[in-house]
């Protein structure tokens, strides 16, 4: 598949066929992530391929037990039907035939800690220096994307989830460090899954200075 053909049949895919990709198919999309661009090349990351039906549960679980601890917080019953919806798309990983487990490991950065402890305000760091170990995660997630649609696998890159990070990390017996930033659903795309959602246009988001 042409390389932008893969960027622009590129799209979420929440629904799965019950095939099993072959473990050679997920090393290919992994490796992808592995030769991703990362700040000061540290490849401070880690990806973890959960086939395990009883393990994917177990994580689905924990997102809707963190849903209802939210939802019990409120009496807003528009807000709890909002909860639900999100719940129902938070979830779903668990019937994808595959689901990757993005960790970031965690990086000291010495410019950072230098200006904290020059008693710069952390909202000002954070605007001045942004994320670039969670940059450098994002690159290596969307590397996976294409390199899955290549394939003929459909993806959805998940953050929702997250919500349930502290449960996450015993279930895949992560260290306290580590930093699960997204799952990335995988498999082959169900027969009934949408077109790809209206994007903007490239005028829109495109500005040139001569």
């Amino acid at each position: 598949m042409d390389f932008f053909e893969t960027v622009y049949k590129r799209k979420t895919i929440r629904k799965y066929e019950k095939t099993i990709p072959p473990t050679e198919d997920i090393k290919k999309i992994i490796d992808s992530a592995r030769v991703a661009p990362s700040a000061v090349n540290a490849q401070n990351w880690k990806f973890i391929a959960i086939y395990n039906d009883k393990i994917k549960s177990e994580m689905a679980d924990a997102v809707e037990k963190e849903y209802e601890k939210i939802s019990s917080m409120t009496e807003d019953e528009e807000f709890k039907k909002s909860l639900s919806r999100s719940k129902a798309f938070s979830t779903f990983f668990k019937n994808a035939p595959v689901v990757i487990a993005c960790v970031e490991i965690q990086r000291e950065s010495a410019m950072t800690d230098f200006l904290k402890e020059k008693g710069l305000p952390y909202e000002e760091i954070l605007l001045a220096r942004p994320d670039s170990s969670l940059l450098s995660m994002g690159g290596a997630i969307e590397n996976m994307s294409l390199a899955a649609t290549a394939l003929g696998y459909g993806t959805c890159w998940m953050c929702a989830p997250i919500i349930a990070y502290k449960s996450f990390k015993k279930i895949l017996n992560l260290s306290e460090t580590d930093k699960i930033v997204s799952l990335l659903a995988l498999g082959k795309p169900a027969s009934n899954n949408q077109n790809q959602p209206p994007k903007k246009t490239l005028n829109e988001i495109m500005e040139i200075i001569e």
